[in-house]
């Protein structure tokens, strides 16, 4: 296996700086590999919600703004995790209207947080305790987007809108028990993939788009 990117993970860790050269660069690097990727499997929900060229481009730099700031090894494998948040971004703004929920995004809790997606690619320093729990928040963030759109959602309500499960059971018109089983099976299988991307199992996740 042929070492990191540097070009990719040079932008990225300035990018984190606050380089906002960085960000447009990586955006219009690679902004047509990713439209055509989400297209290519999104198309009905570009067109019904009059997505353009344009509008990909402010989902990718919506994507880079609220993501946890991570350092992935390479080319292929960054544009591979910023087409999927656009995709999962879609269908949680679609759900979330349907549901009359404001869209929220989150940023990273510190500056200090960085996710390292690869083993050869480390961080600049050790975070410190607070910054390390921060980052326990950021992991599970990074990790709703390797989940199906049904346990996003169960997870993003219960515990990013802090709804109980009689609430959401009222919304959704399934027994709060029911949803109750389904979120404890959500969390472990998002603790299943949060252990993977640490171990630098990114590629994997990603499947045959990491290759690109």
């Amino acid at each position: 296996m042929s070492g990191p990117d540097d070009e990719t993970v040079s932008l990225l860790r300035r990018w984190h700086g606050g380089d906002r050269a960085a960000l447009a660069a990586l955006v219009e690097r690679d902004r047509d590999w990713v439209e055509q990727a989400v297209r290519r499997r999104r198309g009905p929900n570009l067109q019904r919600l009059s997505e353009t060229h344009d509008d990909v481009q402010d989902l990718m730099l919506k994507a880079l703004q609220y993501s946890p700031r991570f350092l992935c090894r390479d080319r292929g494998q960054f544009r591979a995790l910023i087409a999927r948040m656009i995709e999962n971004m879609l269908v949680d703004r679609s759900r979330s209207a349907a549901a009359r929920h404001p869209e929220r995004h989150y940023e990273s809790l510190s500056a200090e947080s960085r996710l390292a997606l690869d083993p050869g690619v480390p961080t600049d320093a050790e975070p410190g305790a607070e910054a390390a729990r921060d980052e326990e928040f950021d992991w599970m963030r990074l990790g709703l987007e390797f989940l199906d759109a049904d346990d996003r959602d169960l997870i993003r309500r219960r515990q990013l809108l802090e709804q109980s499960f009689v609430e959401i059971a009222g919304e959704l018109g399934v027994p709060a028990n029911t949803l109750r089983m389904r979120f404890n099976r959500a969390m472990l299988r998002l603790a299943g993939i949060v252990q993977r991307l640490q171990h630098g199992e990114l590629r994997a996740l990603l499947g045959d788009d990491g290759e690109h």
